[in-house]
């Protein structure tokens, strides 16, 4: 009898310990990804004592509402944001450095690159990709044969796809050879950037700092934009619309090329069976390749305990498993890793290995004031964009937005 009490009361106290050695971690992650975040925790927790909890914030609130969190002294434990903010939140000290642990994992030289230059401030690692996107072009096979094109043959340059698209226009009144989203600065830096990148340049300097705006390539790829938009070629409502339009204009057979993201493919597949299509990488003006490496990269907030920060970063370790990197890639399109396209897209309709591929010569702009830059309604990128491409002059745009973007970055350079 006292043998069982005994064994009882050591059952008892272990179990006690177990529990309260486990540790549950908060983690912050937008809107956007949450589902899939949201799964992937609940697998890692179904398999582990400790716990992973996902708090969704809307994708417009993440980064005031984190940087208002970290200042209030009440931040969660990580946080699964937009890549593009990770420069900003590590130059201000409110990022945990683990530089360490992503160049210790056997997979690292498999990482995004962009992902992880991103995650980079003054030598140290501050982030790791969880859910990764890439920019590409879509067009219609159909419309490419009736215009007498190769629907085998992607366009190789930017003039090349001008010249399609005209080509694609004359098949009728109703029939556009050209769609792109030119009224959302979010959306220009996705499709826009990567025919400058293809080109061998860029928009800032690779250190975020300053200003590179007036480029051979910004002007070739402006003249190419200019000649469809004269040509009629470019779907009216590429100037004013947005997004949605741009697939349900795509989707309606009368598109002839639309610059869009990885997630087309499987898009398309399961809500247009019909319409048929090919992807390819995104042209500089006279070749080359490119794509905006987009998405969501997982952070741990400074200060984050030792044994929270050993939490987060196993749940990494889970994720990047190939059996939940296939998931990944079922449920939004694109593994974290690029070694994996074997067991990633075995089931997967296999065009979305071209965004899988490129994403190794993916960009992201390195900034401190992204949304002053790029993705405000009234910033100089936008601006740009709608002055070169739909107006009178292209010098006083050029001009205007070097002047512009300079003294927003000498104001917000840390």
């Amino acid at each position: 009898m006292f043998k069982a009490k005994s064994l009882v009361a050591t059952l008892a106290l272990l179990a006690s310990t177990s529990a309260a050695s486990a540790e549950e971690v908060d983690l912050w992650v937008r809107t956007s990804s949450g589902a899939v975040l949201q799964a992937l925790a609940e697998q890692y927790n179904a398999k582990h004592e400790d716990k992973v909890t996902v708090t969704q914030i809307t994708a417009e609130q993440m980064v005031p509402k984190l940087g208002a969190a970290i200042a209030g002294g009440a931040p969660p434990d990580g946080a699964v944001l937009d890549l593009i903010y990770l420069p900003t939140f590590a130059a201000n000290d409110g990022l945990e450095d683990i530089t360490d642990f992503v160049k210790g994992l056997p997979y690292a030289d498999a990482l995004s690159p962009s992902h992880i230059r991103l995650g980079t401030y003054d030598g140290k690692i501050y982030g790791v990709p969880a859910l990764p996107d890439a920019s590409i072009i879509a067009y219609n096979t159909d419309l490419f044969e009736k215009a007498g094109l190769d629907p085998k043959k992607a366009p190789a340059s930017l003039e090349e796809i001008a010249a399609d698209a005209k080509k694609i226009r004359a098949l009728g009144d109703d029939i556009y050879g050209f769609y792109f989203v030119a009224n959302s600065g979010s959306w220009l830096i996705y499709d826009f950037l990567p025919h400058i990148w293809a080109a061998g340049a860029d928009i800032l300097s690779e250190d975020g700092r300053q200003a590179t705006v007036d480029t051979p390539a910004l002007r070739e790829t402006f003249a190419a934009y200019r000649d469809m938009w004269s040509a009629g070629a470019v779907h009216p409502t590429s100037r004013s619309g947005n997004g949605n339009n741009a697939v349900e204009a795509f989707a309606s057979g009368k598109v002839g090329v639309l610059m869009t993201g990885s997630y087309i493919v499987n898009l398309l597949t399961s809500k247009y069976p019909e319409v048929k299509f090919a992807v390819a990488p995104i042209p500089g003006a006279k070749g080359g390749q490119s794509s905006f490496a987009g998405g969501d990269s997982l952070a741990l907030i400074k200060g984050v305990s030792e044994e929270k920060k050993k939490v987060l970063l196993d749940f990494v370790n889970f994720y990047m498993e190939p059996e939940q990197q296939v998931f990944i890639t079922k449920e939004s399109g694109m593994p974290s890793r690029t070694d994996l396209a074997e067991q990633a897209y075995a089931q997967f309709d296999k065009r979305n290995l071209v965004a899988y591929d490129v994403l190794t010569k993916a960009r992201t702009p390195y900034t401190f004031s992204s949304d002053e830059l790029f993705v405000s309604r009234t910033g100089p990128f936008l601006n740009l964009i709608q002055g070169a491409v739909f107006g009178e002059d292209v010098d006083a745009a050029i001009t205007k937005a070097q002047d512009e973007f300079t003294k927003i970055l000498e104001r917000t350079n840390p």
